[in-house]
């Protein structure tokens, strides 16, 4: 969950978007949900674009299949997610047990029956415009990983900045708005997604509002859908947040959720509220599968750091690097102590990685370098630090590469500040 994210090629996803608007007409302006389940001989051009269909699930049962339009749910006309899921929910709520949906498979109409409840299919909303928007949020959450220090060589032909492209998606949302080409529950979504974390505090607290009307107006099941599959997926933690809470009043026992809320909350340094998350899970003893247990040390660490309890911190992170051996935990606890100067506790962290991860060891030297310097450096062996880190003194963009790998623990910085002080010197 922690490591490093490999940055993606929005340019395939895109592509395919381009595909599946080759198989159907471009969309009409959205009608309003409700009538009967009618029986047009032509396909529509809206609705959700089903994209897969797990395998033994309902969906797959009534022959459903990747690339079909969705486009009617019983007696609801389908153009957006959310009134898919407010579809969905209504008949749930019902006596009915089954209900029949209305599909275009090219210009092909079918009208399965399928049972009530969630059916087993991953889908986007079948727009062009939506497209187009979603083409440009790809392209910010790739150039949001791309570090620092490569954005003026690797990238220095392709490299826009976020903000450059978030105001272009925001211009994108205000046409849209304009020409009636997208649902107010679209704009309603895409106008909170395209917020970044750390956007202007009159852009965060516009959307606070945008998602207290989410969550006012939009069915439950469609809010921790977009607070699960697209918030915090896509790392807009502070959304994440408010979809995970608001959910967690109506199934308070909800373990994913109430993890991934520590998490988030980690992210966005509220070190109190995801400490309470992992507590919650661990002291109602929730039935916590092995990766559970995982996530909650980890949630648990890493709010300890937060907090400067770094005796703490060590021991989640010792025991979730028990169940894991994932670089990030044993990472941690050398981060954690160096920060004490307990030279014996980081030196026992770097045998054991590597032992286990010998590859990645080698690979990450000049990591381990340098928070042991710093540790040296807590204790006033400047001396012994100094010499540790003399050797990548020619090290390309040692900087940069350090303070993307130590940056990411509460406190991380210092290590980097440690050792341009200690060059300098």
């Amino acid at each position: 969950m922690f490591n490093c994210i490999k940055i993606l090629r929005f340019e395939v996803t895109l592509l395919f978007w381009l595909l599946a608007l080759a198989c159907t007409p471009l969309l009409a302006q959205p009608a309003q949900v409700g009538g009967s389940l009618g029986s047009s001989d032509r396909n529509p051009g809206k609705g959700v674009r089903i994209l897969k269909v797990d395998q033994g699930s309902p969906a797959e049962r009534a022959g459903l299949q990747p690339m079909d339009l969705l486009t009617r749910y019983g007696e609801f006309e389908i153009v957006d997610h959310a009134n898919f899921f407010a579809a969905r929910d209504a008949y749930e709520k019902s006596p009915e047990t089954s209900v029949q949906v209305v599909i275009w498979r090219g210009n092909t109409r079918l009208a399965p029956t399928v049972p009530t409840g969630r059916l087993g299919i991953d889908t986007n909303e079948y727009n062009p415009v939506s497209y187009q928007f979603d083409s440009l949020m790809q392209h910010i959450n790739v150039t949001l990983e791309i570090p620092e220090y490569m954005r003026d060589r690797e990238f220095k032909d392709s490299y826009t900045s976020p903000e450059k492209l978030v105001k272009e998606a925001r211009a994108l949302l205000d046409r849209a708005a304009e020409a009636g080409t997208l649902t107010p529950a679209q704009l309603l979504v895409a106008r909170i997604y395209v917020t970044l974390d750390d956007a202007p505090p009159e852009d965060l607290k516009k959307q606070s509002e945008l998602l207290a009307q989410l969550c006012s107006t939009q069915p439950d099941s469609y809010i921790i859908y977009l607070g699960q599959d697209l918030f915090f997926e896509k790392k807009r933690y502070r959304a994440a947040i408010e979809c995970f809470k608001h959910y967690l009043r109506i199934d308070p026992s909800d373990v994913s959720i109430r993890l991934n809320l520590g998490v988030a909350c980690y992210h966005q340094g509220m070190f109190d509220e995801a400490d309470a998350a992992a507590d919650y899970v661990l002291d109602n003893k929730l039935g916590l599968s092995e990766h559970g247990f995982l996530v909650a040390y980890q949630v648990k660490a890493v709010a300890a750091l937060g907090h400067r309890d770094y005796l703490k911190s060590i021991f989640y992170a010792e025991k979730s690097f028990e169940l894991n051996r994932c670089t990030f935990d044993v990472s941690l606890v050398q981060f954690a102590a160096a920060q004490i100067g307990d030279l014996e506790k980081l030196d026992d962290a770097s045998r054991k990685f590597r032992q286990v991860l010998p590859a990645e060891y080698e690979k990450r030297k000049y990591q381990v370098d340098a928070v042991k310097a710093f540790a040296l450096a807590k204790i006033n062996q400047r001396d012994q630090a100094r010499q540790l880190i003399l050797k990548w003194k020619d090290a390309d963009r040692i900087e940069g590469k350090l303070n993307r790998y130590w940056g990411v623990y509460p406190g991380g910085s210092d290590v980097v500040k440690s050792w341009k002080k200690l060059m300098k010197d």
